[in-house]
Formats: structure tokens, C-alpha cells, sequence
């Protein structure tokens, strides 16, 4: 983060506008896991079953791939969807790519105080119902930010962060690692 601010360690070195580079990359444990034990399971079965019931094996097999895809669902969503790639001046979100020039250099640094999810969390539970009542009332009349790269909302296990275009659009970014994609959005954009 200190590059972003031009001083500190990596001052010197942080690249700035088009040569900013960022690729987040995402979680592939529970990947690694699911595909382990499943295939550990078909390879066992495989053992038990061939050659003389092949054909329960096959319907094992299916039903294996069936469950890798149910229990892959989201990682898979989540690498379509959500990927995020930053490069030449491009900011790409899944199959969505903008301009990092298109967005508003104010709404970046707004994007750094803004609280992360937990902390929203936590302040709405120490509000009053009234108090509850009244965002809620003004939330109404505010249009919600378009997530960019799709989907209907951030995915579980993901931050997030909203950011301005400088036509006014709001646009909300889910990521793994918001404080590296604010820090390379800034220097992309020259602030």
C-alpha cells in the first residue's frame, strides 16, 4: 500500500498508469480437496468393482463428476465471474472490461474508508431500530451499484468494494484481496 501513496518501501519501484499490472488470484483449496477425495474415491471404487461390474463403476463415476460439479459450483462462478485482472489501463471483472481512466479518482479514495463487510455488519447491530428504520427509509431512494463481471450478488467468502465512473454509475467489485486491487487501481489511475 505505500506505493499508492508515493512514499515508502515500494515507492520507487511501483509502477504507475498503464504499466500497472494486478491479477487477483483466487482460492484453490477447496478445489484441490473436493477433486482429491473424490477422485481417492472413484480410484478405490475402480478397485472394488472392475472388471466384473464396470457398469457400476461407470454410474459411480458420473455420479462422482455430478458431485464435483455441485460441490465446485461457486469456485467455478467465482473464477468466471469474478476474476480480476488489471492491465494496458483495463480494469476486467469476469468478462466485463472498463477503462481504469473511467473512474472517478474521488471514489477510489472514498473506496479506502469505506467500511469492510464485517464492520458494516457490526455497526448495523449496535443501531437502534429507529435508526435501523431511517437507512432503510433513505437506503430506498438510492439506487444499488451494478456488480460488475455479473451475477446477483457477491459471492460468499468475498469483499467488496464500490467505486464511481465519472459519468456517475456505481459499480461494485467483489474481491479476495481489497486492499492490493485499491492500491493498484489508484496507481493506475495516477492519484
Amino acid at each position: 500500500m505505500a506505493g499508492a501513496e508515493g512514499s515508502g518501501a515500494g515507492a520507487s519501484t511501483a509502477s504507475y498508469g498503464r504499466a500497472v499490472e494486478y491479477r487477483e488470484r483466487l482460492p484453490r483449496r477447496w478445489t484441490v480437496i473436493t477433486v482429491t477425495v473424490l477422485a481417492a474415491w472413484v480410484a478405490y471404487q475402480g478397485s472394488v468393482l472392475l472388471p466384473e461390474d464396470s457398469t457400476v463403476w461407470f454410474v459411480m463415476l458420473g455420479f462422482s463428476a455430478f458431485l464435483l460439479l455441485v460441490f465446485n459450483a461457486v469456485p467455478i462462478s467465482k473464477r468466471v465471474y469474478h476474476r480480476i485482472r488489471l492491465e494496458d489501463g483495463q480494469l476486467r471483472v469476469g468478462r466485463e472490461t472498463i477503462a481504469v481512466d473511467s473512474l472517478a479518482a474521488d471514489s477510489l479514495r472514498e473506496a479506502r474508508d469505506q467500511p469492510t463487510d464485517a464492520e458494516f455488519v457490526a455497526s448495523l447491530a449496535s443501531r437502534s431500530p429507529e435508526e435501523l428504520a431511517e437507512l432503510r427509509r433513505t437506503s430506498g431512494a438510492t439506487p444499488s451499484p451494478r456488480l460488475m463481471g455479473g451475477g446477483w450478488s457477491v459471492p460468499i467468502g468475498m469483499d467488496q468494494i464500490v467505486v464511481e465512473t465519472v459519468r456517475g454509475e456505481a459499480l461494485q467489485i467483489a474481491t479476495h484481496d481489497r486492499p492490493a486491487l485499491l492500491d493498484a487501481l489508484t496507481r493506475a489511475r495516477h492519484i
